[in-house]
Formats: C-alpha cells, sequence, structure tokens
C-alpha cells in the first residue's frame, strides 16, 4: 500500500496533548469544587446529625482537619487545572496553534476556572468561621 500523504505522528500527539490540555482547562476546577462538595458535605452532615437528633459537637474530633484536607486537596486541583488554562491561553495567543474553536474554550475554562477557585476557596473558608454543628437560626 503506497500512501500519498505524509504521516507527521508528532502532529497527532501534540493534537491530543492540545486537546487534553483543553479539557483539563475546561473541566478540572469545577470537577475539584464538585468533588469538595460531594465529599464534605455529606461527611460534615453525618459528624454533626448521625441519627434522629442534631449534636452539638461531631462525632469526629478531627472533622475540621478532615474538612480541611479535602478542601486544600480540591483547591490543589482547581489552581492546576487553572495554570493549565493560563499557560495554555497564553500558547494559544502567541502563536496560531488550532483554531478560533480551541482559542475560545482555552479562555472559557481560564474564566470558569478563577470563578470555581473563588468557590473553593469560600468553601474553605466556611470551615474557619463556622463551627462545626453550629445551629442555622
Amino acid at each position: 500500500m503506497n500512501r500519498s500523504f505524509n504521516h507527521d505522528p508528532s502532529l497527532e500527539l501534540s493534537g491530543r496533548m492540545s486537546m487534553m490540555r483543553i479539557g483539563i482547562a475546561l473541566f478540572g476546577a469545577p470537577v475539584a469544587w464538585i468533588a469538595q462538595m460531594f465529599l464534605s458535605e455529606p461527611l460534615a452532615a453525618y459528624a454533626c446529625y448521625p441519627y434522629r437528633m442534631p449534636l452539638s459537637a461531631p462525632i469526629w474530633e478531627r472533622l475540621p482537619v478532615m474538612l480541611a484536607t479535602i478542601g486544600i486537596a480540591c483547591l490543589t486541583v482547581a489552581l492546576l487545572s487553572g495554570l493549565v488554562a493560563w499557560t495554555s491561553w497564553r500558547q494559544f495567543d502567541a502563536k496560531p496553534v488550532g483554531g478560533n474553536r480551541n482559542r475560545f474554550l482555552v479562555k472559557l475554562g481560564a474564566m470558569s476556572s478563577f470563578i470555581f477557585i473563588v468557590a473553593t476557596l469560600f468553601n474553605m473558608c466556611a470551615i474557619l468561621l463556622v463551627s462545626p454543628c453550629s445551629a442555622w437560626v
């Protein structure tokens, strides 16, 4: 079989890498925020309300440390996603590597990363500002 075109594997690899970077930029920070919510909220709810009566103190002494650890891990993922979005944005603006679609997606990823980094930080502030098992009223 004789093919009349040249196949350059490096172009295919760079295309896959840029699509992976775009995916990380778009979905990394939102997924980190969702993970923070899905892990910390049920954990805190169970620690303060394990049965039919609310407790005045959580059943685990180290609940704030556990919540802070979850928050720091999710914030780290969100920040890394934001870094990928930022560097990809600069790369796409510096040289025409993909097209307008990729440039738009990377900019959208940078903006959403910023929003979800702030949301993750606000969730972490709740650990410091609201005591565990406190009444809302």
